[in-house]
């Protein structure tokens, strides 16, 4: 008799229950074996995170690190850990760390420096200050350590020497000063290092040279000297940025090349000559500032122009038709606008790859730019965006922006002496501030005439929020052939929120006029006053009366002492 269904059901789950308890113990199988971070590890990431304040996202003690990895994670601020775990027996070191974006952050702690297998470090971004401790020589195994765009100050310790793995070294942004450090040398798998913004000084050690994997040397806006020579070994870099410097000597022919970024700007002692570039091919290179002779590269036009940013060779002569207004639109096409007068704003959309110049002869400007992020994608260092401006005169003029990742600079060419009002306009088209949580900032300087107007200037603090228009106006007196707009970054704010690379001065137009009353018509004559009559009439009246006053007390003392004198002579009367 064959069993029945439900008695055959439970025959089948007997045998398999019996099948399992006769397996043998043993592990799991690798993929689900359980793996659990170093306790070391675990340990020094609590201690860490406890004095960052973010004891509450670090997660309950028994919380497993390695396990969780991300805490948080969006535009503005991030706090991550990456992992490397042993096949064998399921332990995991922690080797990333990133934690930026956090103004509550100031302080380095010690347990840091106890995540001995750490290959990568990021702490930019946040408000860390004080040195940076010596025990970071711990972190031997590093490969990428970016702790700009915080305070740290004092010198760079030597102890740092031991991290001679670092592929990628960021410090701007921060207020490390002294002698450029020699044992950056030994770093010889850099191959991004930047240092900008720093005021570091002095030559660059001989030693430099054995740096020979770097894609990107970054040392602008510092106080660096020495030959110019010394940067002949980085011509294979894609991007050599030495602006703003006190570099000498002539400029290597060599190291001119299509496929090198080079700023040489603002080097007054350089000096030589452009090789000759071929009139079809646009070199992104930046000279300006310097004295070095570029008559073989560009037209006798162009070259008068530039001639004159150097106040070499210049006059008012060189032009038959002197300005006395300009107007451009940063970014953006030619736009005519009807005021009292009509404006038009010159079309600014030339692309000025990672250093270059573009020069508009008709209207006898220039502008130039410097800077590029190896991590992006190249552009032409223009913003636009769709949205609307309302309630604000020539809209569309906020539309579009010229921005660079370092320095932005407009010179206009051959106006007449006079005073005149330089109207800037600005509008924050990229950082959104509200959306981003708070920590992105674009900060930037502006300058006139080579005379500070703006230091740390923040588009969208001073407009009151994010793509709200904006306008500046400074009035200057033009004395000499060239007027010059220089708006610059001075490694402060962030560099990367909501995307790599966004970061620097950003303009949106331009203008320069006549004002509307100049001061060289007298003021008129005021109508005389009555007051100085009438004051005179009054002294008058109270030197009268002085006298009749004292007239009176004269005759009533005569009077009293006659009468005086009769008693005495007769008492009797």
């Amino acid at each position: 008799m064959a069993p029945s269904p439900p008695l055959l059901l439970l025959l089948l789950v007997l045998t398999g229950l019996g099948l399992a308890a006769a397996q043998p113990e043993g592990p799991f199988p690798p993929f689900q074996q359980q793996r659990s971070t170093n306790a070391a590890d675990a340990a020094a990431l609590r201690a860490v995170f406890q004095q960052w304040g973010l004891a509450a996202a670090a997660g309950a003690p028994e919380e497993d690190p390695c396990q969780k990895r991300v805490w948080l994670q969006s535009f503005a601020t991030n706090a991550s850990i990456d992992c490397g775990c042993d096949a064998a027996n399921g332990e995991c070191r922690i080797t990333h760390l990133n934690v930026t974006g956090f103004w509550n952050i100031s302080v380095i702690p010690p347990a840091l420096f106890n995540l001995t297998e750490l290959v990568s470090l990021d702490l930019s971004n946040n408000n860390l200050s004080g040195s940076i401790p010596p025990e970071v020589s711990n972190l031997s195994k590093l490969e990428t350590w970016h702790f700009n765009n915080n305070k740290l100050s004092g010198p760079f310790p030597n102890e740092s020497s031991r991290l001679g793995s670092l592929q990628s070294l960021w410090m701007f942004d921060n207020y490390i000063e002294g002698l450029l450090p020699e044992f950056i040398a030994n770093f010889t798998n850099l191959t991004d290092l930047r240092i900008y913004g720093m005021k570091l000084r002095g030559p660059i050690p001989k030693n430099f040279s054995n740096l020979i994997n770097l894609e990107k040397l970054d040392l602008r806006s510092n106080n660096l000297s020495g030959s110019i020579q010394q940067l002949l070994p980085y011509r294979s870099s894609r991007y050599l940025y030495v602006g703003e410097n006190n570099f000498s000597g002539q400029l290597p022919s060599e190291i001119v090349q299509s496929s090198l970024a080079l700023d040489i700007s603002y080097n007054p002692l350089l000096n030589g000559s452009l090789p000759n570039i071929p009139a079809d091919r646009k070199w992104p290179i930046n000279y300006i500032g310097t004295s070095i002779d570029a008559s073989r590269t560009i037209n006798s036009e162009n070259l008068t122009l530039l001639n004159c940013l150097g106040m070499k060779e210049c006059n008012r002569t060189s032009y038959t038709n002197p300005i006395t207004s300009f107007a451009v639109n940063c970014g953006g096409k030619q736009k005519t606008y009807q005021d009292s007068l009509p404006i038009t704003f010159s079309d600014d959309t030339s692309n000025l790859g990672a250093a270059g110049i573009h020069v508009d002869t008709d209207k006898q400007w220039v502008v130039s730019h410097v800077g590029s992020d190896p991590v992006v994608s190249e552009s032409p260092g223009i913003v636009n965006t769709n949205q609307g401006f309302l309630g604000v005169d020539m809209p569309e003029l906020y539309q579009t922006a010229r921005t660079s990742r370092s320095a932005l600079s407009y010179y206009v060419v051959g106006l007449s002496n006079g005073k005149y009002t330089v109207q800037l306009f600005f509008a924050e088209i990229v950082i959104d501030s509200q959306l981003n949580h708070g920590p992105g900032r674009r900060l930037f300087n502006i300058d006139i005439q080579d005379q500070n107007i703006k230091t740390d200037f923040d588009i969208t603090k001073e407009a009151g929020g994010f793509r709200r228009p904006m306008n500046i106006t400074y009035e200057v007196t033009v004395d000499n052939p060239v007027l010059k707009i220089h708006l610059y970054w001075n490694g402060r704010g962030t560099c990367c929120i909501p995307y790599e690379g966004a970061y620097g001065p950003l303009v949106s137009a331009i203008r320069v006029f006549r004002p509307k009353n100049p001061n060289n018509i007298p003021p008129p004559t005021p109508p005389r006053s009555a007051r100085p009559d009438n004051k005179r009439r009054g002294v008058v009246v109270g030197i009268a009366a002085l006298c009749i006053a004292m007239a009176v007390i004269s005759s009533s003392v005569a009077y009293l002492w006659w009468k005086w004198v009769s008693l005495v002579k007769h008492p009797n009367a």
